[in-house]
């Protein structure tokens, strides 16, 4: 007879109401215990492996840490000279009056109206005038952005010749990188025609 307490009744089992299985009988679970073995196998054959290795070797003679670039010379620092931080000697390579060219001048002339026009600009802005902040903006844009093709390759040809370390190359840069500065500047707060 089945052991109501364990089971249920029927009348429970009729319900629908899981029934409980019964618990297994047996020892330990297999699996784990084969895995901790295999494991422990492999661990005392691989140490067996390493000490064979470690037998075989040639045994390496020991370098004193202190001299093992011993036989090259001494390097010594580059000599600057006395207040120098290293840093490139500026040349006058390029002949003298260099920033004399017609182009050159024509495009100091057209930044120099773009600078005027932008000052309006930013007085319009600051007096709430959006519309015309715009429209002056876009006037400097336009003056900036020819003063800066019409001297891109020039300043090209100037380095070639002459290197970014000359002086005069070197002025003529900053002259067109504070345009491309205030052309970056405009391009961001004004709008488009």
């Amino acid at each position: 007879m089945v052991d109501e307490r364990r089971y249920g009744s029927r009348e429970e089992q009729e319900e629908g109401r899981p029934r409980r299985r019964a618990p297994k009988k047996g020892g330990p679970p297999f699996g784990p215990i084969a895995l901790l073995c295999a494991v422990l196998v492999g661990a005392i054959l691989i140490a067996r492996m390493a000490a064979k290795d470690r037998e075989e070797r040639p045994e390496v003679p020991k370098v004193d840490a202190s001299t093992v670039f011993g036989d090259l010379p001494e390097e010594e620092p580059p000599e600057t000279g006395a207040g120098r931080s290293g840093r490139r000697r500026s040349t006058n390579r390029a002949p003298s009056g260099l920033a004399q060219n017609s182009d050159w001048i024509a495009a100091l002339h057209k930044a120099e109206k773009a600078a005027g026009i932008l000052a309006r600009a930013k007085q319009a802005k600051t007096s709430g005038d959006r519309g015309e902040w715009n429209r002056l903006g876009n006037l400097a844009k336009e003056g900036y952005d020819e003063a800066i093709i019409m001297t891109a390759l020039w300043e090209e040809q100037l380095l070639e010749k002459y290197g970014e370390t000359d002086r005069q190359v070197r002025d003529i840069m900053r002259t067109r990188n504070k345009w491309f500065e205030l052309l970056r500047a405009l391009h961001k707060t004004t709008g488009r025609d």
